[in-house]
């Protein structure tokens, strides 16, 4: 994969297998290998990515490896599952088509598929006294994790069918089919992908049912005594999460109370257990007599809405996980008019300051009575004056009505 603004580049990485199959509970290789392409380099960074709910990074061993100095040595977080060193060859540099940088080795923990890929701030520096990055090619390796292959009964599960998938049921059901000397069956269930059973008797039952296990990854191990011999252990993983997402915030672009007819939502969620799955919208007219039905349909952030008529509306955003698991967030959106986008049911907004009805009939309030007061002044200044004023048009409106 070509890693931006290294499309000049030469030198690439890959990693060794690029790909396998492997049963969890067991530990597996896999070596860090660079060609240079015929370039010196002396600087390598290294970024790596690799699925911490499937495998774990048990020792980032040196060994065998073509770097002799490390700026910066090999750090790894499980859980983030990320690993990341700098390392160095002095100058002249080295020039290889197979040269191991590392070799790691992962702990497989629970089945399912995974990646193990080169990250952003991977890169190949020349040996040219410019730190040139030369690296144009990374190479990611792909990997099958599952249950080791039973050695007694074939387990299933009615209520679970899937072994790699997230259901939100906690009390799984068990079934197996008894063999021809089969007499009884001691089974147990943990978070343990190699754990096993006692040599003590559960029954001759073919079924075995749990209620309101926790959330994670389950193991159901199951023995059979044939006589007076116990088989080979059998397991089936259940994947439960009837959490929902993690709590997010919807934000609208450019605000809840707008004009703008074609408003942006942006949100985000994460899901600890059975990772996020996708996002669903619906949106209630509130501005009709009667509130009309309204139906989810999948979105992606950022999302434009096409045209909103001027009105109300309860935008509804609805996370999913893979289990099935949801969390809502709801915000109110109210589409005005370009005359009326000022007022609000919270006062008047200024753009750079919004006055609250209390603040504007307060600030009217004592403006009339600035008036009243001013008015108040001026009448009993001239309080004389008026009244003579007054008189003198009163006899002037009687002598033209006598005259009339």
């Amino acid at each position: 994969m070509p890693l931006a603004g290294n499309a000049a580049g030469e030198a690439g990485l890959f990693l060794n297998p690029a790909s396998g199959a492997f049963f969890v509970g067991s530990t597996f290789d896999v070596s860090l290998v660079l060609d240079t392409k015929g370039i010196a380099v002396n600087t390598l960074e290294i970024d790596l990515e690799f699925p911490a709910n499937k495998i774990q990074l048990v020792n980032p061993s040196v060994g065998q490896s073509i770097v002799q100095l490390w700026p910066a040595p090999p750090t790894f977080s499980n859980r983030e599952g990320r690993m990341y060193f700098v390392g160095g060859i002095p100058s002249p540099g080295i020039n290889t088509s197979d040269g191991v940088v590392l070799t790691l080795s992962f702990r497989v923990i629970a089945p399912g598929k995974g990646q193990i890929s080169f990250g952003d701030k991977t890169s190949v520096l020349a040996n040219d006294g410019k730190g040139t990055n030369i690296l144009g090619k990374t190479r990611p390796a792909f990997f099958t994790f599952s249950i080791p292959p039973p050695q007694g009964p074939v387990i299933s599960s009615p209520t679970h069918p899937d072994d790699e998938s997230w259901y939100q049921n906690p009390n799984p059901l068990f079934i197996w089919q008894a063999s021809e000397f089969g007499k009884a069956y001691s089974y147990a269930i943990d978070k343990n992908p190699t754990g096993f059973p006692d040599t003590i008797s559960e029954g001759s039952e073919t079924t075995a049912s749990f209620e309101n296990l926790e959330n994670g990854i389950w193991y159901f191990h199951l023995r059979e005594q044939a006589g007076s011999v116990w088989g080979g252990i059998s397991h089936y993983a259940v994947h439960i999460d009837h959490q929902a997402p993690a709590v997010f915030t919807m934000h609208v672009t450019p605000g809840i109370r707008t004009s703008d007819r074609n408003p942006v939502f942006r949100f985000f969620t994460t899901d600890a257990l059975s990772g996020f799955d996708h996002f669903a919208m619906k949106i209630i007219p509130l501005s009709v007599k009667e509130i009309q039905e309204s139906f989810f349909f999948e979105v992606i952030s950022p999302w434009q809405a096409p045209h909103f008529e001027p009105g109300r509306y309860q935008v509804v955003i609805r996370a999913f996980d893979k289990a099935g698991n949801t969390r809502d967030e709801v915000v109110a959106m109210n589409i005005v008019n370009v005359f009326t986008q000022f007022l609000s049911t919270e006062g008047i907004d200024l753009i750079f300051v919004l006055l609250s009805w209390p603040t504007v009939f307060s600030s009217v309030s004592i403006i009339l009575l600035f008036l009243l007061f001013i008015l108040f002044l001026f009448w009993h200044t001239h309080r004389h004056h008026l009244r003579h004023a007054f008189k003198d048009d009163i006899k002037k409106i009687f002598r033209l009505l006598s005259l009339s």
